[in-house]
């Protein structure tokens, strides 16, 4: 018999902390101010203060639920919402896609909220979340999926706008890779009408379930303006692209669509990119001519981009990211007074050359391993800069010695 209190502490919580993480998970911790705890050693038992376990093995078993967005682990927000799981691909951008390869391990685990895998799935049980968040934040619309993916209807995208229009405390931040769907549809003279329609219903849904107070409730049934008259304030939009010929395809459509703010996330990155094209600097709409201009609206030619993110691959197979092409998109956004945003280097970072396992990498994407005097190069003299794999928390995020975390401001919508 052991008579160690603290070994039978330590035995009691590393076994139930063991059957927390198991597929059946029937064990639960709940508080309480005194509890009779069983070694599982010995089966010796005491009061103390702590957790105790209110579940038995043959209980039946809860179905499993990740944790649903209110803390995101993405440097640049500060909680994601997904009404929606799962997508389908579409570039080279998304062969190594961290949320596929988390959805896809619980396929077909029985009662797990990722039974179907990545499939896209609509999630209506999500939808008023952002109304339940009181603390302004800023909020990640499909870490898990595409807005605009083609599987997700019109009038479902629309209750989405709904509920962003409600939650006007929080900043709503939205990624896509099918710039043609996207544009169409928030171009679409149809949309406006989809999206108030939408937001009344989603708004007599959230104050029936108690996530909308009867206040705001009552103010969105009885305004006499459309929160659709203009793009809303707190959703701001961004394309992802990978290389210069997404950056070429997706770019145009984003500046062409009428939205608050536009994001363009430069992840994984894959090779150089030039944005001049799109780096103007601002005419604004009033010395834009040769355009018709809605009530004031940017058109494509004097529209830009507003906020530029970067990071690099990571996973098993990740691939690396050129430290010149990070730079040469600082620099860039910069010179054309743009936020921009250092998420990570993933995988892959930057090191010396005596660094063992360390390879060389071009800025041209090409690779070798041939050292003369200190420099990574080939016969031609090309210069490979050393890389080495050590995984995204020992990379970090931090480039020639400094942290990037510029962000444009909110626009300072009240209310919601």
């Amino acid at each position: 018999m052991c008579t160690n209190r603290a070994r039978h502490r330590s035995s009691w919580v590393v076994t139930m902390r063991k059957h927390n993480r198991s597929a059946f998970n029937g064990y639960r911790y709940t508080p309480s101010a005194y509890s009779q705890v069983l070694c599982c050693d010995c089966s010796m038992t005491w009061r103390t203060r702590a957790a105790y376990v209110d579940a038995l093995p043959d209980a039946e078993p809860r179905r499993r639920q990740p944790s649903m967005g209110d803390r995101s682990a993405i440097e640049w927000t500060d909680s994601s919402w997904n009404p929606a799981t799962g997508c389908t691909e579409v570039s080279t951008g998304c062969d190594r896609c961290y949320a596929k390869t988390l959805a896809e391990r619980f396929r077909g685990t029985p009662g797990h909220y990722y039974e179907a895998g990545f499939d896209v799935t609509l999630r209506p049980q999500q939808l008023d979340q952002p109304l339940r968040w009181r603390r302004p934040r800023y909020v990640f619309l499909g870490s898990m999926f595409d807005l605009f993916h083609q599987d997700i209807p019109d009038e479902y995208i629309a209750r989405m706008f709904g509920i962003m229009a409600l939650a006007k405390r929080h900043t709503f931040l939205g990624l896509t890779k099918r710039h043609g769907r996207m544009h169409s549809l928030l171009t679409s003279p149809r949309w406006r009408g989809m999206c108030e329609d939408a937001q009344m219903r989603v708004a007599a849904e959230a104050h029936e379930a108690g996530a909308l107070s009867r206040q705001n409730f009552e103010a969105c049934r009885d305004a006499w303006w459309s929160d659709f008259a203009r793009p809303l304030p707190n959703f701001w939009l961004g394309v992802s692209v990978e290389d210069q010929q997404r950056a070429g395809l997706r770019i145009p459509a984003l500046l062409d669509t009428p939205v608050a703010r536009r994001i363009l996330s430069c992840e994984p990155l894959l090779s150089a990119l030039d944005l001049s094209p799109w780096t103007a600097p601002i005419r604004g709409v009033a010395d834009c001519v040769g355009d018709q201009h809605d009530a004031g609206h940017e058109c494509s030619r004097c529209a830009r981009l507003d906020w530029v993110i970067v990071g690099g691959e990571s996973g098993h197979g990740a691939r690396p990211m050129h430290p010149d092409w990070v730079r040469s998109l600082r620099d860039q956004c910069a010179q054309s007074s743009i936020p921009f945003f250092f998420k990570q280097w993933g995988r892959w970072q930057p090191t010396t050359a005596d660094r063992p396992g360390a390879i060389g990498m071009t800025v041209d994407g090409m690779f070798g391993s041939v050292l003369v005097d200190g420099q990574w190069t080939i016969g031609d003299g090309t210069r490979y800069t050393p890389m080495v794999a050590v995984g995204k928390g020992a990379a970090g995020r931090a480039l020639d010695g400094r942290t990037h975390d510029d962000r444009p401001a909110p626009m300072g919508v009240a209310g919601g």
